[in-house]
């Protein structure tokens, strides 16, 4: 009995500290995030700029909206998940920006959310740059 619960208590132990990695993606970089945010930012652009006159004319135009672009949707939702897995400074400006492109590509959101995605560029631009200068 004693046996049988220390191997049990083993067994457990292992799988729990081996399970605290399951979260650590080892390709979530600044890179993949500053990619990811840039793509989110062009499409959300193009959505509006394509979308925003015919919905306002037909609302009939936005499940058309969502039926083209519904797919960068769950993009946008990984990339909150990568902004929230970096060791960073500045991880919180970093997951703000993945909401705000989440925002960005809807096509029932507005176009202004667009604007908060390149000031976050720009500091994961210099992060790296700090940290290939290291």
């Amino acid at each position: 009995m004693k046996l049988s619960l220390f191997l049990v208590s083993i067994i457990f132990s292992v799988t729990a500290i081996a399970g605290g990695n399951v979260y650590r993606h080892s390709d979530d970089t600044l890179q993949k995030l500053y990619s990811e945010l840039h793509y989110l930012n062009q499409v959300g652009h193009e959505i509006h700029n394509s979308y925003d006159a015919k919905v306002a004319e037909d609302p009939q135009q936005l499940r058309f909206c969502e039926g083209e672009y519904g797919y960068v949707g769950t993009r946008a939702r990984a990339t909150i998940g990568i902004a929230n897995r970096i060791e960073s400074p500045n991880k919180e400006e970093y997951i703000a920006a993945g909401w705000k492109a989440y925002q960005c590509i809807k096509c029932s959101g507005d176009v202004s959310h667009c604007d908060a995605i390149p000031p976050a560029l720009e500091t994961i631009k210099a992060e790296y740059n700090a940290l290939q200068s290291q």
